[in-house]
């Protein structure tokens, strides 16, 4: 079963990271969401924007509140992660990445509600914050499929050579309170194998920007607020 809390937090590597519609209604009255970035042609608004920052705080521990208050500083950040989002999306879409299935999506949708003590809270957030059970699904989704990808480039790093293992042990040796080789190998290959990996991603992400045509049409820590009611 997939697990929504783990789909988004494993990103940590983005910086942050949902494209959702461009109108929001607020009781009977359309509002018209400002676009705040471009990314290949694809807008981002400010209201997409608020939506993904209030479902990437219920994802951290001791995330779960009535009403989530999102600051200029998370909604410059939440930015950032949307267009890191996109680009990744767009590489996924020209690889051939498979959508996910009703009931990978299910599955999302069932981990996110997870996070509530119960239905009633559950309802209450998702009121209280305009958003719905087809808003969080896309979120979720969205997530999965960056996650997807990010695995498969993922297993084109190559583990790590002995050599490079014996290495460290021998110039850092003292730090490891000068435990046997046998103990510490292990974990010493972990270590490096997490940072070539992270190193990979880094750079991977930034080739793949390096590519895209992107445009920040705000200003980089903006007012949080959506579209007033």
């Amino acid at each position: 079963m997939l697990g929504g809390s783990r789909t988004i937090a494993r990103w940590s590597w983005l910086g942050l990271m949902t494209a959702l519609p461009s109108l929001v209604q607020a009781s009977q009255e359309i509002l018209v969401d400002e676009v705040v970035a471009m990314v290949n042609r694809q807008a981002i608004t400010r209201s997409e924007v608020w939506q993904e920052a209030v479902l990437l705080t219920m994802q951290r521990p001791g995330g779960f509140t009535h009403r989530v208050e999102v600051s200029p500083e998370t909604f410059g950040e939440t930015l950032e992660m949307l267009i890191n989002q996109r680009v990744l999306l767009d590489e996924a879409q020209r690889l051939g990445l498979p959508p996910v299935t009703d009931q990978e999506k299910e599955d999302l949708l069932q981990g996110f509600r997870k996070r509530f003590p119960d239905t009633e809270r559950y309802t209450q957030f998702l009121l209280e914050h305009d958003l719905n059970e087809d808003i969080v699904a896309e979120v979720m989704v969205r997530h999965w499929r960056v996650e997807v990808l990010r695995d498969k480039k993922l297993r084109t790093v190559s583990d790590i050579r002995e050599e490079a293992i014996r290495t460290y042990y021998i110039a850092n040796r003292r730090k490891l309170a000068n435990a046997s080789y046998r103990l510490v190998r292990e974990a010493i290959r972990l270590k490096l194998l997490t940072q070539e990996r992270e190193k990979m991603l880094a750079g991977w992400l930034l080739d793949l920007r390096k590519r895209s045509d992107i445009k920040v049409l705000i200003e980089k820590t903006p007012s949080p607020a959506v579209p007033s009611r």
